[in-house]
């Protein structure tokens, strides 16, 4: 059964330092949200190469780097860049902030984000929202 899109409160964005990645829980699911200081980008939590926590890696731009491997992973659009020859990649998720309170758009989508821009909205009006385990 697929989960129906919506918008999931993750966290206060001043919560998340500056250009680290931190691990959030919707269901069975991680998720490693990064913050980019204009942005917040997010990914699946795990390396499609050994399954390493993204959360835990380098940030190196708009990129991460897998802690275990040094694979290099777009956070804009989930492609592995390093190894370059590579052409696996991580599910992306869309987010925003309103009144300061970082939300992650949550629902039916591609196991892999690669062919789709995933974009980063700052935006002020209520929505209904659900709470993530952080």
């Amino acid at each position: 059964m697929s989960r129906p899109r919506g918008w999931v409160r993750l966290a206060y964005g001043e919560d998340i330092p500056l250009r680290e990645g931190r691990v959030v829980r919707i269901g069975d699911q991680e998720i490693a949200v990064f913050n980019l200081g204009e942005k917040f980008l997010a990914v699946e939590n795990r390396c499609p190469h050994r399954q390493g926590p993204l959360a835990d890696g380098i940030l190196a731009g708009e990129t991460v780097i897998c802690p275990l491997h040094a694979w290099k992973i777009n956070l804009e659009d989930g492609r592995v860049q390093k190894p370059a020859e590579t052409l696996a990649c991580v599910r992306t998720f869309r987010t925003k902030v309103e009144a300061g309170t970082l939300l992650l758009e949550v629902g039916p989508s591609p196991i892999c984000a690669g062919a789709e821009r995933q974009s980063a909205l700052v935006l002020s009006s209520p929505s209904e929202t659900e709470e993530a385990e952080i």
